[in-house]
């Protein structure tokens, strides 16, 4: 019973770093209950610990998605809870070894792997997110992704359980202390070395250049969106919105802003609407093509000529379209528009001898995803409606990994959201939030500002995602050691 306690305990201080700003330090302790449920109880209670755990965990940090779907929170869940129940098994097993301070860690961050790129992918709340605003120490993530910090995040955890059994010990044993004592030296050293690197890395980067973006922040009630009688009022919204940008900047409005869905009938209304703002506008928009409904990111120059789109490639499951709908073809999308299609180009867009990239709504949660675009582009541009989720702390999560993916890839990205919360982040990792009156949600404005440019692309960006293999092979070995050693 006790370790079910400590798992459900272990899972909502975990959910709470996630979602409160102050809280964040709470992942660096809070997974540490769940391990010691997980290594002294049998098969039965590992399994039901990682269950507890996860519902917890991931029902407190991912609560907001029951304002689309209650049936799709259940699933989810249950669907998160595998990965946790897989580390509960065989973390068990890798407890009893000696290199359980690497060993853990590593089947952490498989995990964490698997989780982004099996069936549809979901990689929100990774461990390492929850770091964001930790400056110093998510530059380390230029060199084998967010998953690193993950690893050092359940590599702490485990030190933290391995003293506090040992103090628990009334005959500690000298040996013991000795071994202990080694370790901490050892996560000291690796800190060390990770925050001297960051440092280093933070001199080294050169800013080559600098452009000028407005972004727009209509703040539309997504009951209203599609709504036939809206449509004027959001018209003159956008509009207006708009005069207060900079000419000379590239203006961007967010995911699905345009109140129509744009088709070969109504395309001209769209045009007018950028040929009277006389700016270089980026705006998303859902467009029908031969009967096929796409989610795409329009570049329009001063003049309304259509230059480019984008097309989304990473389509959010029962939100745009249902996986495997040869087989549910009885359930229904949540969006009123039916199944989008999903693209399959990756464009870049060009704007003053810059080139730039748009990731459409959750699409920025994907490295490989983002990886690809950045290699060839000089900005990102992620353009979202989080207005379905009511705020935070789910617009707050979303920035979280955007902020990781600039930091991964060393690219800045502007954030244009219906309703917040927008803004870019810096490839240093620097987060510039759009507020008005302390907000950061559900407000309109318009903000314009210069953001830096990185020509050089991060160590990560160029190889990869290889962290996850390592930790693969490093497992492997243990498993077929016969005997561990320290």
């Amino acid at each position: 019973m006790i370790s079910l306690v400590l798992s459900f305990i272990s899972g909502l201080l975990t959910g709470l770093s996630f979602n409160l700003p102050n809280f964040s330090f709470l992942v660096w302790f809070s997974i540490t209950p769940f391990i010691y449920a997980i290594s002294r109880g049998r098969l039965r209670i590992g399994i039901l610990s990682g269950i507890i755990f996860a519902l917890s965990f991931y029902g407190l940090t991912l609560f907001w998605v029951v304002n689309v779907t209650k049936l799709g929170l259940v699933l989810l869940l249950f669907y998160l809870s595998i990965y946790i129940i897989i580390f509960s098994l065989f973390g068990k097993k890798l407890y009893r070894k000696s290199l359980r301070l690497i060993t853990l860690p590593c089947l952490w961050v498989i995990l964490e792997f698997l989780k982004e790129i099996i069936w549809c992918g979901f990689g929100w709340a990774n461990l390492g997110y929850s770091q964001f605003e930790s400056f110093h120490l998510i530059q380390i993530a230029d060199l084998a992704g967010t998953k690193l910090i993950s690893f050092l995040i359940v590599m702490v955890n485990i030190l933290i359980l391995e003293v506090f059994l040992f103090l628990r010990k009334r005959d500690r044993d000298p040996e013991t202390r000795k071994n202990i004592f080694k370790k901490v030296i050892f996560i000291f050293f690796v800190f060390a070395i990770f925050f001297s690197y960051s440092a280093y890395r933070l001199g080294s980067l050169k800013e080559s250049g600098y452009h000028k973006i407005s972004v727009v922040q209509p703040n539309i009630p997504q009951e209203l969106k599609w709504e036939p009688f809206s449509r004027f009022k959001i018209v003159k919204v956008l509009n207006d919105l708009a005069e207060g940008t900079e000419k000379d900047s590239l203006v961007i409005f967010p995911e699905a802003s345009w109140p129509l869905i744009v088709n070969q009938d109504n395309f001209y209304e769209l045009e007018q609407f950028i040929w009277g703002l006389n700016r270089d506008v980026l705006i998303g928009a859902v467009v029908e093509s031969d009967g096929e409904f796409f989610n795409e990111a329009l570049l329009f120059d001063q003049e309304a000529e259509l230059i480019d789109i984008y097309q989304k490639i990473k389509l959010v499951p029962f939100g745009e379209y249902v996986p495997l709908r040869e087989f549910l073809a009885f359930i229904s999308v949540f969006n009123s528009i039916g199944d989008i299609s999903r693209g399959d180009k990756f464009v870049s867009f060009s704007h003053k001898e810059k080139r730039f990239a748009a990731l459409i709504c959750f699409e920025d949660i994907f490295p490989k995803h983002v990886m690809r675009f950045a290699r060839d582009n000089d900005f990102l541009v992620n353009i979202t409606n989080d207005a379905w989720f009511k705020g935070e702390p789910q617009a707050r999560q979303h920035l979280s990994i955007m902020a990781l993916r600039a930091v991964e890839n060393r690219i800045s990205i502007i954030r244009s959201a219906n309703t917040g919360i927008s803004g870019w982040v810096s490839f240093k990792g620097e987060v510039n939030k759009f507020r008005k009156n302390r907000k950061e949600v559900f407000f309109a404005g318009t903000n314009n500002f210069e953001i830096s440019l990185n020509q050089e692309r991060s160590f990560y960006n160029k190889h990869g995602e290889y962290f996850p293999f390592i930790c693969g092979i490093f497992l492997f070995g243990v498993f077929i050691r016969k005997k561990g050693s320290c």
